[in-house]
């Protein structure tokens, strides 16, 4: 089989002493036990080459194990390493388990302290499952903290397949939005809110935002630029099933317009980071339960099979969208949603520029010309935009100079001059 770089064949006896030097590396036998070349010939081991210079990288397993499992593996030269060929060769062998074989599901164990071996796990979609512990005859060093096991079931191969998770850089988000793969669902939340703006550029550009995650991403952590309510839950839910979380998407109706807002339901909470930056933190699933967003306290409750969130006003508590929690949408879903938010003549995104932001106890938001400053307990601010680029800059947002003529040009704002 081949991948982008790399051919694979099964290891036979012609290999032995490419097997010998590669496992006469100290450290590519760090974390390891030493054993018989013998025992890796077979359909199970496939040795790796570089397509471009026939260099053998290494080896990588896929070998039964039972009750549907297949256990994953891998060892490389330590100058292909670093170099993505681990994560390449795994992903590879996960899809073709899946589509051609019986694989229920995909193992790999490794030694708690082999950072990198976890690293290439987590990036092929595997998940962490366990930690355990082993009385070795010989331990080998970091063998006190034992092993780890990761895996990964059909059913969330595909469902990262269909939802393209598969595709998201974690190192990148990361470092766009300051969380970590050990950050809570909360911490998780509120980083990506504060980090993104949500905006509506794309379409006051004349374009159909892409739903696609690689465009997703190259606009909102390369260009960091911010985007709707499809990009940013497309993006979070991603990154939230990498971290190993269940999502279920959903569909929510705002007001009496059509279902079109894209929410989430994550460990019994409402996951909503693309509501006009309006909730900081998940609400969870219980009837009458408020939580207080960044200032302004948000109400659940139940009502004829659908959850209402609702948030508190001078004037009492205020609807903002409602949702059936048990009816499944899938990515056509929401492509059929974006088109109609992006150019249909009702749609509020399609007629004016929308850009908002939120932080603890601070809401900003420029609707068309007017900025608006609110902070917690106190009556908005109101003023006209008169600088579209120091207002967007402001709100963390940098366009190029045509970007900001062409906007300019249909909000009947000035420009100004463009750092």
């Amino acid at each position: 089989m081949e991948t982008e770089r790399l051919t694979l064949r099964p290891l036979g006896p012609s290999d032995a002493d490419l097997l010998h030097e590669l496992h006469a590396d100290p450290e590519v036998m760090r974390f390891l036990d030493p054993e018989p070349v013998e025992h890796f010939f077979g359909e199970s081991f496939l040795a790796a080459f570089e397509k471009d210079t026939g260099r053998f990288v290494g080896w990588f397993e896929f070998k039964p194990v039972g009750d549907g499992a297949a256990e994953l593996g891998y060892r490389l030269h330590p100058e292909f390493w670093g170099r993505g060929y681990g994560t390449e060769g795994s992903k590879a062998l996960i899809r073709r388990g899946f589509t051609t074989g019986d694989v229920q599901r995909v193992v790999a164990t490794t030694m708690f302290v082999n950072s990198g071996s976890r690293r290439v796990m987590e990036k092929s979609g595997l998940r962490h499952v366990r930690t355990f512990h082993v009385d070795w005859a010989e331990p080998l060093p970091g063998s006190e903290h034992g092993e780890v096991e990761y895996a990964l079931t059909r059913g969330e191969w595909e469902s990262a397949v269909m939802w393209q998770s598969d595709l998201v850089d974690l190192d990148a988000y990361f470092a766009r939005t300051g969380a970590s793969a050990s950050s809570t669902l909360t911490e998780l939340h509120e980083a990506h809110v504060r980090a993104i703006p949500f905006e509506n550029i794309d379409v006051m550009l004349g374009l159909v935002p892409s739903l696609d995650l690689a465009d997703i991403q190259a606009k909102m952590i390369g260009r960091r630029r911010g985007g709707y309510c499809y990009e940013h839950q497309l993006l979070f839910t991603a990154v939230l099933e990498r971290l190993g979380y269940s999502v279920a998407r959903r569909m929510s109706r705002v007001a009496t317009g059509p279902r079109t807002h894209f929410v989430s339901l994550v460990d019994d909470h409402l996951v909503d980071v693309g509501f006009g930056a309006g909730m900081l933190h998940p609400m969870p699933l219980v009837d009458g339960a408020v939580v207080d967003q960044a200032g302004w306290p948000h109400r659940l409750r139940r009502a004829e099979g659908l959850w209402v969130l609702e948030k508190e006003t001078a004037d009492g508590w205020q609807r903002m969208h409602a949702f059936h929690p048990d009816v499944e949408q899938l990515p056509v879903d929401y492509l059929m949603a974006n088109h109609y938010i992006a150019t249909h003549e009702r749609s509020p995104f399609s007629r004016q520029l929308v850009v908002m932001r939120l932080e603890p106890g601070l809401s900003r938001r420029l609707v068309g010309t007017t900025l608006t400053i609110e902070r917690a307990g106190n009556k908005p601010e109101n003023s006209q935009v008169e600088n579209l680029s120091e207002t967007l800059e402001s709100l963390d947002i940098t366009l190029t100079e045509r970007e900001l003529s062409h906007i300019g040009s249909t909000a009947g704002t000035i420009v100004g001059a463009h750092s």
